[in-house]
Formats: structure tokens, sequence, C-alpha cells
């Protein structure tokens, strides 16, 4: 069961990967640690929610839960990965796989939710993968 787990938490990162060619940026609106969840749009049946925390130097450390309340199984995870945003898109450059996601974002104007898309999804005729994270309190 840890396996499968472990699978369709890599899977999606693997399938939306690309090579990074461009300037790096670092969005200062985005640093911070952030919240967000989505339910079954990846993988039917997982709800997923993590803790995402960005610094100034482009580090990032990523808290990760999934679970699949059908069944009680439940994943837990900590990553640590680099970040940056160029040209309207942020990129998520995991350790542990090598790989990383690229998404369309963009921040409210109150600095306080940020919004993300990505072109692509497991398990759904969509194509489209969307999400919103909230910003905690600054530590």
């Amino acid at each position: 069961m840890k396996k499968i787990l472990a699978l369709m938490l890599i899977l999606p990162t693997m399938a939306f990967s690309q090579k990074f060619d461009g300037k790096k940026e670092y969005d200062k609106k985005m640093v911070g640690c952030w919240k967000g969840s989505e339910e079954g749009q990846q993988l039917e049946d997982v709800n997923k929610y993590w803790v995402n925390c960005r610094l100034e130097n482009g580090k990032s450390v990523l808290l990760f839960v999934a679970l699949n309340p059908k069944n009680g199984a439940v994943m837990q995870s900590t990553e640590n990965g680099i970040w940056w945003t160029s040209k309207g898109r942020y990129y998520e450059f995991h350790k542990t796989s090598g790989l990383t996601d690229i998404y369309k974002y963009e921040v409210s104007p109150d600095g306080q939710f940020a919004s993300f898309e990505s072109e692509f999804i497991i398990g759904k005729n969509d194509s489209s993968y969307k999400f919103t994270d909230e910003k905690t309190e600054d530590l």
C-alpha cells in the first residue's frame, strides 16, 4: 500500500516536469509559508494537504499529507526543494525525484492567496489541474 501511495505522489510530478532554460527570478510575494489542499483532482479518492515554505534564496520545504478516506491509507512526506518564477510561471524543483513542476500562477492583490494552474492531470478526462494556496502567518 505504501508503494502505491508513493507512486501516486511521484507520477503527477513526473508527468508535467520539464527542463528550465530561462532566467530564475524570485517573486517576493511568494516568499513565506503557504497551505493548500485538493480533493480527488489528480487521483480519484485521494485528498492532498500541504504546507510549502519558500525562502528568499529559492530554497523550499514542502510538508505533504495524502489520504484515501475510502481505505484509510495515509502517506506523509517532507521534501526540500528549490523554487523560482519566470515569465508568469512558478517552478518547483523536487530534489527527491530530480524533476520540476511548472505552473501558471497569480497572487491575489492582498497577497494572501496564490492560484496555480497546470495543464496535466492523472485519472481525469479534464486536462487542467488547479489549486489555491493561502498564506499562513509569518514566523
